[in-house]
């Protein structure tokens, strides 16, 4: 089979197709769900892991997220051949890339794809929308609590700003790039919570938030949260000295695999079209410019690439 991968680190220019054998279904494997894969989505995780940012083992099937149909499924998964699925794969732990024609992966760690949505849609959805989901989970719950999300013009900062706007109990200000404003104003109006869209950060009042979330690397707003608040980084490269702010709780979060969390992800993006991410669909062969293109910034919504 074909896989997009790596057998040495570098530029975009390393990647390339590597032909690997297609996963087991016998002896040991047996108990492992068989996907084949439609979609897999580039992640800046990728792009990390590519240029030797990140270390492991090479050589390498890169990839987080993935959508397709299950072609094996061991009796007592939960799952049965033919069943439209998304799996959050965490290739730096589990080894495992999803940028394969076939992918062997546990099942306890996938989801189904409701109807609404596309298998290309879907495979855009894990990884940002996983983390979005834990990430909230960490906000303490506090009535009338005013948060800053930081970076929602990301995709996991989009996950979340979508997610608290929904709160009608919470201001949420959003600190976006000057060009995502707009957008953003747009859609802050359709829902039902309150706060500003700020495009700079000198419009960003010191000491006034229960909660900030930073989702861009923006150590210099912890200086945002009230004492007693709570900083949460999702960005473990550039997070703050916790000793700059004694008096607030400061959390990193990092994503774990979970199926709960990722068929609450599936089922609410079918409802929501608003957390479905635009996509940008290329080939397998094309995955250095997707990571090429995804480098050079600016891009809004998500790679997608198909075999």
């Amino acid at each position: 089979m074909k896989a997009v991968g790596i057998t040495r680190t570098g530029g975009p220019e390393v990647l390339g197709l590597l032909d690997l054998p297609e996963p087991s279904t016998v002896g040991s494997d047996a108990d492992g769900l068989v996907i084949e894969v439609a979609a897999a989505a580039v992640n800046p995780v990728d792009l990390a892991t590519r240029s030797g940012l990140i270390p492991t083992a090479l050589p390498a099937v890169l990839g987080w997220d993935l959508a397709g149909t299950v072609v094996h499924a061991p009796q007592g998964s939960g799952f049965g051949t033919g069943d439209r699925v998304m799996a959050m794969t965490a290739q730096l732990g589990t080894g495992v890339g999803s940028m394969a024609e076939f992918v062997r992966f546990d099942a306890a760690h996938v989801a189904r794809v409701p109807d609404a949505l596309s298998l290309t849609a879907a495979a855009a959805l894990p990884l940002a929308g996983v983390t979005a989901v834990q990430a909230l989970r960490r906000t303490p719950a506090r009535s009338g609590r005013r948060v800053l999300l930081v970076g929602a013009q990301g995709s996991v900062g989009a996950q979340l700003a979508l997610r608290l706007l929904d709160e009608p109990d919470t201001r949420t200000d959003l600190l976006v790039r000057p060009g995502d404003g707009e957008v953003w104003r747009e859609l802050r109006a359709a829902r039902p919570g309150g706060g500003a869209v700020l495009t700079d950060t000198v419009r960003v009042e010191g000491k006034a938030y229960d909660i900030v979330v930073d989702t861009a690397g923006a150590p210099d707003l912890i200086e945002a949260v009230c004492p007693g608040g709570v900083f949460l980084s999702l960005t473990p490269f550039s997070a703050p000295d916790p000793a700059r702010r004694p008096d607030v709780e400061f959390t990193l979060v990092g994503v774990q695999l979970n199926g709960d969390d990722l068929a609450e992800v599936a089922d609410r993006a079918a409802r929501d079209v608003g957390l479905r991410p635009r996509t940008t669909v290329l080939p397998f062969a094309d995955a250095a410019e997707a990571h090429r293109r995804l480098e050079a910034g600016g891009f809004r919504g998500k790679f997608v690439l198909v075999p």
